[in-house]
């Protein structure tokens, strides 16, 4: 901080020494006791920052001088009067400041463009008109210093500071000198970021136009301090942090799969066949389906999480639960046996309720509702679901990229993952008709699935490293570090039938739900179990039957046939043997039903009067009225005898009355 003593004021102020020391004793300027820089005396100094505006502005000037830094400027009249006519334009205010409060790099800055812009106005004075020497001069000064950038604009900026004693002006800010420093103001970078961080993605450029709009409309006061867009795309790289920027622009998943912790999974305590990873992949490449269109299709994959193999890769037109199964099925038998668990994710050819449960779909509903045992709960495969929208956690995407790189890209009809991607002569080749046909691509798959199998382990267990994929799956089975768990073909085509919910047997029997019809399944005994609370287990691929079983015990009740033929006809029109078909069955049930009927009507020898009567006679065996010993008889008075005195009376026999009455009906 700047001190001036009080002899210096009173010349700053053109007063007298002793009114100056007045003003200090009476409290209205500041003073300390300091040394005097000249003679080292104690005495009152006064700080330069205390100091009214225009002494302040009147200091800087005098020394600044004495420097020999700018010019001395002529005084112009405050009024409008000045002979002109016109009203003097208001400069901006200007941010006053000693040269020694600037750094040393920055009163270099400072000394050289004082230097250029009285060079520039000596230069100027020699041309009629004096523009012209503008760009040769800018062109000489960038000859003689080419790390400085220069314009004319830029001259009359720094020629502008010059006149004004703004040696902040002179400073070149771009050079770092502000770093950490904005010149946007906070409350309209807000109102920036609020457009700019969406998952729109809106430009910069798009941004700052409406921030410039909304500031102009409700903060006017803020308008004039709206700097460049430029400098707006500086401040987002100095306030917003990469995951700030990711989590606003790119959304939840990007951000929680570059920014977020996650936990590092830990290999060492599994084994083969502890865990397999389910999850399918669309072909980047079009073939031929078995029913001759053009398509893209899939395959369901399962990989074992220790060694890393693939077990199974089956193709198909479109995943579902049933492909699920297929694949899994493909992969049992094909000698790996059982897993003792199974990772999946959240599509629904996994969580279907009979295959797998709902995993994180699951309702509350849902979560209620009594159901028979899944699938894999049957094959005692216990289920994981992956955490939502978490790809990244699943390593099976690996083969599904490596796939691509050496299998997909070798096909002639590759696509791509990406528009960007595809080749330009696809169309050429699909309409000459060069296209691998499904029943070929299915022949090859297994040849490349081995084939990756074979290559060398690439998972993180350094005592692997040296050994193929399938030799690590190979160690374990051989070594017995595994409980081996397998199955035939006819048994598992049972295990893995899929099973429906919990259903009564009605008149047409019971239903599967195929393509959101009911395919009804019933024999001519059906009728005979109506009602009765049972589940059905099916195979997609084999309709002609069903297996009943019962809700309580899970037991094997029946096997019904497919009865679509006989109970699915055409609401108008259905044909006569269709017709004629169904009455005869309805006869047959009827007939048989009634032949049942009579069958258990056989017994008539007594009627069923008779069988009441006896059924009364026999349980009014032994049947008697008591009464106490002592009662009061209820009479007329008229009647009443005089004197009388009831003592007891004997119980009447029953039986006995009962026989003289048999005896009088027959006499």
């Amino acid at each position: 901080m700047d001190y001036i003593s009080v002899k210096e004021l009173a010349e700053l102020k053109g007063a007298s020494v002793q009114s100056v020391n007045k003003l200090i004793r009476n409290g209205k300027i500041t003073a300390e006791q300091r040394l005097h820089p000249k003679n080292n005396q104690l005495c009152s100094m006064i700080p330069i920052d205390n100091l009214p505006e225009n002494l302040k502005e009147k200091y800087y000037r005098q020394k600044n001088k004495e420097l020999g830094l700018l010019p001395e400027l002529k005084e112009q009249p405050d009024s409008p009067g000045n002979g002109s006519g016109k009203v003097k334009k208001q400069k901006k205010p200007v941010n006053i400041r000693a040269l020694d409060s600037f750094t040393e790099d920055e009163r270099r800055q400072i000394a050289f463009w004082t230097d250029t812009v009285k060079e520039w106005q000596a230069c100027r004075s020699r041309f009629k008109r004096k523009t012209d020497a503008d760009v040769p001069f800018c062109g000489k000064v960038k000859l003689e210093n080419p790390d400085i950038d220069i314009s004319p604009d830029i001259l009359y900026r720094k020629y502008n500071a010059y006149l004004n004693n703004d040696l902040e002006g002179l400073v070149d800010k771009r050079g770092g000198w502000n770093r950490g420093q904005s010149s946007v103001q906070q409350q309209v970078f807000d109102i920036f970021t609020s457009y700019w961080l969406t998952e729109n993605r809106l430009s910069v450029e798009n941004c700052y136009g409406k921030t410039v709009a909304v500031v102009r409309e409700y903060y006017p006061e803020l308008a004039a301090e709206i700097p460049s867009s430029r400098t707006f795309s500086r401040e987002i790289k100095r306030q917003l942090s990469a995951a700030v920027i990711a989590c606003g622009r790119y959304g939840d998943k990007r951000f929680m799969d570059e920014f977020v912790h996650h936990a590092e999974r830990q290999y060492e305590n599994l084994r083969p066949n502890d865990c397999w990873i389910g999850d399918n992949h669309r072909l980047d490449f079009f073939t031929m389906s078995d029913d001759g269109r053009i398509h893209r299709p899939y395959i369901t994959t399962w990989e074992d999480a220790k060694s890393g193999i693939i077990t199974a890769a089956t193709l198909c037109d479109n995943p579902s639960a049933d492909t699920t199964l297929l694949s899994l099925r493909e992969g049992i038998l094909s000698g790996y046996g059982l897993p003792a668990a199974v990772y999946l994710d959240n599509g629904s050819e996994y969580t279907a309720g009979d295959v797998a449960g709902r995993g994180h779909r699951a309702t509350k509903d849902w979560l209620k509702e009594e159901r028979p045992k899944t699938i894999l709960s049957i094959l005692e495969i216990a289920v994981t679901n992956a955490q939502v929208r978490n790809a990244k956690a699943k390593n099976i995407e690996r083969f599904f990229y490596t796939f691509k790189e050496h299998y997909s890209k070798s096909m002639e009809t590759y696509c791509g993952g990406k528009p960007d991607e595809r080749p330009h002569d696809l169309n050429k080749l699909l309409k000459d008709g060069v296209i691998m046909t499904d029943e070929e691509l299915r022949e090859i798959i297994p040849v490349f699935v081995r084939g990756y199998n074979s290559e060398k382990y690439g998972g993180k267990e350094r005592r692997y490293r040296n050994m193929s994929r399938i030799a690590v799956w190979n160690e374990a089975v051989m070594n017995g570090d595994i409980q081996f768990r397998t199955s035939d073909a006819e048994n598992l085509n049972l295990l893995m039938m899929r099973i429906t919910g919990y259903q009564e047997i009605k008149r047409n029997g019971v239903y599967v739900m195929i393509g959101g019809k009911k395919v009804w399944f019933k024999d001519e005994n059906t009728v005979h179990h109506v009602g009765e609370e049972v589940y059905v287990r099916y195979d997609p691929s084999r309709l002609q039957y069903v297996n009943v079983y019962d809700r309580a015990t899970d037991k094997f009740l029946y096997r019904y046939p497919n009865a679509s033929d006989l109970l699915n006809m055409d609401f108008l029109g259905a044909d006569e043997e269709s017709i004629q078909r169904l009455v005869q069955s309805q006869n047959r049930t009827k007939k048989e039903v009634k032949k049942l009927l009579e069958a258990h009507r056989s017994f008539d020898a007594v009627s069923a009067l008779r069988a009441e009567i006896l059924r009364a006679q026999q349980n009014s065996e032994g049947y008697q009225i008591a009464k106490p010993d002592k009662f009061t008889p209820v009479m007329a008075d008229e009647l009443k005898p005089e004197g009388m005195e009831i003592t007891q009376v004997k119980i009447a026999d029953i039986q006995k009355m009962t026989a003289f009455h048999e005896k009088m009906k027959g006499a």
